[in-house]
């Protein structure tokens, strides 16, 4: 929830962002292997939603871009396509009135890639109709897909929205999907933890299911390097224990555990901290006793399943990372 894992080529577990009280949410690399994140929290005392972005460099150089603020620039985020462009869902709120994609280019200027009103419509630029937008993640011709209130959805670089999962409303119902990831192929990896199961659309559209979790474990997000597959599992609602793991499966279809957070609570005061990446010292991080996470604020009237976005908010997107470094991987 708190802190960034890394796993190094050797399979290494070690702590390579610790935790400042705040949750981590997504992480994204960028081609020259900048690490950029984002903290969220909940002030009850002012009622503030803050959020703050961030970035570190290869070797540990902690840089804030946006300090802890209820009014973060229209446009700004960690998702970035190869240009450089960032992707934010706007408004921030849980009004459910709108639900816009807005683009933000490297000098700042911004436009309306996608969205109007907040619902469920395909349909090009304004026309198309958002709801609780999970994910996102870039193919190579600059097509966005994104997981929407347990559907995938492509959204092509003139601003054109297609629904391409579910095919109809069982299931949708049957579902739901958190993380997703595009490989080289433009094939679609989804996590569908209601289901169980890693999902695959290939470029035609056509799904089929890559894995089915263990007892006790389901899908919250998905990466790929070159043709493996990295998981991040967490435990199911009925299993009497907690925990994530991530599972690898090569090209020959063999499944691999590579990382175990079960115990991460217990153990990290033991693993080596990376001594190059200090904490950054704001008046917010004195206070923090007094912020509290607020991802579940807009779910708490809705049923089970959607009690897990805040949880899943903190860990699943950070496995973009993987889609861009091959030496080192990370989890949020």
């Amino acid at each position: 929830m708190e802190t960034v894992w890394k796993i190094d080529s050797q399979g290494k577990l070690s702590i390579f962002k610790a935790s400042v009280g705040t949750h981590v949410h997504d992480l994204s690399i960028d081609k020259r292997d900048i690490i950029y994140g984002w903290y969220n929290s909940y002030e009850p005392r002012t009622e503030k939603h803050l959020r703050s972005f961030w970035k570190i460099s290869p070797d540990g150089e902690f840089t804030e871009i946006v300090s802890l603020t209820e009014n973060v620039p229209s446009g700004m985020s960690i998702w970035r396509d190869s240009d450089g462009n960032t992707y934010s869902v706007e408004p921030w709120s849980n009004e459910r009135r709108e639900s816009k994609i807005i683009k933000r280019t490297p000098d700042g200027k911004t436009s309306l890639f996608a969205g109007g009103n907040y619902g469920y419509l395909d349909g090009k630029k304004e026309r198309a109709k958002f709801g609780n937008i999970l994910d996102m993640a870039f193919a190579g011709d600059n097509s966005i897909y994104i997981t929407d209130t347990n559907r995938v959805r492509k959204i092509d670089k003139f601003g054109a929205v297609k629904t391409l999962y579910p095919t109809d409303d069982a299931q949708r119902n049957q579902s739901q999907l958190f993380g997703l990831t595009v490989d080289k192929q433009n094939n679609v990896f989804v996590a569908d933890f209601a289901g169980r199961r890693l999902l695959k659309i290939d470029s035609s559209g056509k799904t089929s299911i890559v894995l089915a979790s263990d007892k006790d474990w389901s899908p919250l997000g998905v990466a790929t390097i070159d043709d493996e597959i990295y998981i991040l599992e967490g435990k199911t609602y009925e299993s009497k224990s907690q925990g994530n793991r991530v599972l690898k499966i090569s090209s020959d279809n063999q499944k691999t555990v590579v990382a175990d957070l079960k115990d991460s609570n217990k153990t990290s005061n033991s693993l080596n901290l990376n001594d190059k990446n200090p904490q950054p010292q704001t008046k917010e991080n004195n206070n923090l006793n007094s912020i509290v996470s607020n991802e579940n604020q807009s779910n708490q009237t809705e049923n089970k399943k959607l009690g897990l976005y805040g949880i899943v908010g903190a860990v699943i997107a950070a496995f973009t990372a993987f889609a861009f470094f091959r030496k080192n991987k990370f989890i949020g």
